[in-house]
């Protein structure tokens, strides 16, 4: 899975950096992202889910922001998601 960070006014260079960062987090952690993705979004459903795996993807989201922003705090609300297309970047 791709990912993307959406709702983000920061050039698409930083965004595939951040996002880049987040997969190798993730993957560092021996979890697959869709495998962390599916864990947040049974997560907010209030159904069971893999709480490693959804830690993961808290984790990567913040290294996905951090990386994105330089540090800095964002003045807009990104998200970090699966990108819709491979293209998505564009």
């Amino acid at each position: 899975m791709k990912l993307w960070i959406f709702d983000s006014q920061a050039p698409a260079e930083d965004i595939e950096a951040g996002c880049q960062a987040a997969t190798a987090l993730i993957e560092k952690r021996g979890i697959s992202v869709d495998r962390a993705y599916d864990a947040v979004m049974k997560r907010s459903s209030r159904s069971r889910f893999d709480q490693r795996a959804a830690k993961a993807w808290d984790d990567a989201e913040d290294e996905a922001l951090r990386v994105t922003y330089h540090g800095a705090e964002p003045e807009d609300e990104p998200v970090l998601g699966p990108a819709k297309t491979p293209e998505r970047h564009t």
